[in-house]
């Protein structure tokens, strides 16, 4: 399977908005399930009938194989029976609201990695710990979707945000010897030269496709900053500490570029959205945050002839130093409810395990929305393909907060700072100072 660029990747995973000893089991086996000390399940199997919930995502290309897994494991377990339920990202977080305070949650979940992780803290999702094949992931993949050190979900599709390119551009002023070769990490200065080297302000062309008008895309600021050797988060989760000089260095560096004109003019009230599906696809941007998630929309603008066609690429975010890179990650994965039903959480977590086996996941990578997280799966993308490079940044997987208490809300009080600070109404360190108090104020007051 020599997949080539993607051609249809769900949108949602860029603005949506990333584990045990034994392996997952084989195709067609199914060992007795056991949901672990946080279920407080015994380790007898139980061979009771079971009818379980499987909520999954609506990407239509992955629909058919979710079919197969699920017929696969109720044939070799006939006492078990799935009902899947097509349930669309969009307000997720209100329908699983809902079912928590009705006592309708779903026993299974396969969807976004974005948002169910602060449901751990509250004793709602089952440590997957025992079931996920660490040695088959990066360390920081699983790190991304860990609270306390825990496993709780099982990640099988993930992309990783780096900064897209337009080579077209860069041909056409001769500045391809700019960008860095084979993925290599690069320079915050080398970055700035080759954004200089791009923009022409008489073609409405600029370096690089800055923005601060939303909480869109606002992992890219993280990442920017993240290269001058800052942390959003403390290591345990428990707060801000964004705020350090490293910080406020990155951030600094954010408003270099709107000094030296290489981002779009008004860049403080831009949205990503405009960025990326505007400025970006119509050839007005050299460089731009994003991630193999939206070549689809890209490719359909030029084959409708919305879009004048160029050549696509990736590479890392710079750092200071040039001698690491940083990323945020997106995608799927799949997930247990804490339904308190004993016997359902044994069985929906020996489910999550055979659906992720190598073989399953190998299965859901011929869609065209996955990119297989396993290590050992690597090896099916060609090397050089966007898919290979996306693979390639995971090791630079940084915390972005996933399983910060009120996560969601630190991320509306984020993008007004960055706006002040490009502005000037706030230096940086006092836009970062600013949003720190604000942030752990809404850890401290989800954390009740």
């Amino acid at each position: 399977m020599k997949k080539q660029i993607i051609t249809t990747v769900a949108s949602a995973l860029l603005f949506t908005s990333i584990v045990g000893c034994s392996s997952g089991s084989k195709s067609g086996t199914s060992p007795s399930p056991d949901t672990g000390k946080n279920a407080g399940a015994s380790s007898s199997p139980s061979k009771e009938n079971v009818e379980l919930t499987w909520w999954v995502d609506t990407r239509e290309d992955v629909q058919k194989t979710y079919e197969e897994i699920k017929a696969d494991f109720e044939k070799a377990n006939p006492n078990v029976k799935i009902n899947m339920v097509k349930t669309p990202d969009d307000k997720i977080n209100e329908r699983i609201s809902i079912a928590a305070n009705t006592a309708a949650l779903p026993d299974i979940q396969q969807g976004s990695i974005f948002w169910p992780l602060s449901y751990a803290r509250k004793n709602l999702l089952v440590s997957l710990d025992d079931i996920v094949d660490k040695a088959d992931f990066e360390e920081k993949t699983l790190k991304n979707v860990s609270v306390d050190n825990k496993q709780y979900i099982y990640p099988n599709s993930i992309v990783s945000v780096g900064v897209l390119i337009n080579k077209d551009i860069f041909k056409e002023k001769n500045a391809l010897d700019l960008l860095p070769k084979n993925m290599e990490p690069w320079t915050t200065e080398q970055f700035m030269k080759a954004a200089k080297a791009v923009t022409d302000p008489a073609k409405q062309i600029y370096g690089y496709g800055l923005y601060a008008a939303d909480t869109g895309g606002d992992q890219g600021h993280h990442a920017m900053l993240w290269g001058y050797g800052a942390k959003t988060w403390s290591e345990d989760n428990s707060k801000a500490v964004i705020n350090s000089p490293q910080g406020a260095e990155g951030l600094d560096f954010l408003v270099k570029m709107v000094d030296e004109g290489v981002v779009p003019p008004g860049a403080a009230g831009l949205k990503a959205s405009a960025v990326m599906n505007d400025m970006f696809t119509q050839g007005k941007l050299g460089m731009a945050f994003g991630n193999i998630g939206n070549v689809a929309a890209l490719n359909k603008a030029f084959t409708e002839g919305t879009a004048k066609k160029f050549d696509i690429d990736l590479v890392p975010f710079p750092s200071k130093d040039g001698k690491s890179s940083n990323t945020v990650l997106f995608g799927y994965g799949t997930w247990v409810w804490n339904t308190k039903n004993e016997t359902k959480m044994k069985w929906s977590k020996e489910f999550v395990k055979f659906m992720n086996s190598k073989e399953n996941m190998e299965k859901m990578a011929q869609a065209s929305s996955v990119i297989a997280t396993r290590k050992s799966l690597a090896k099916n993308y060609t090397e050089g393909t966007l898919q290979a490079k996306t693979i390639q940044l995971f090791q630079y997987a940084g915390d972005i907060g996933l399983a910060v208490p009120g996560y969601p809300e630190t991320r509306n009080a984020f993008f007004p700072e960055i706006q002040a600070a490009l502005t000037k109404k706030k230096t940086s360190q006092q836009a970062l100072d600013d949003w720190a108090k604000k942030a752990n104020e809404i850890i401290a007051s989800s954390s009740k």
